[in-house]
């Protein structure tokens, strides 16, 4: 799984507009596996990535 992921990440440095809009407002998302989803932003010419969750996790988390 770790080279998946880093397999997705090394994409991203080609191709940062690879994802679709994340569900927080100015994030990507990318699916690495069907069970996996990547979050990052773009600044400048920078990809951060923010997290990477768990489909079966609650994204965005809910804040009480």
């Amino acid at each position: 799984m770790d080279e998946l992921f880093s397999a997705a990440a090394a994409r991203l440095v080609a191709h940062p507009m690879l994802g679709h809009q994340g569900k927080i407002p100015g994030t990507l998302e990318l699916i690495p596996h069907e069970n996996y989803r990547l979050v990052y932003e773009i600044e400048h010419e920078t990809v951060w990535i923010l997290v990477l969750v768990h489909t079966a996790r609650q994204w965005p988390p809910v804040r009480e």
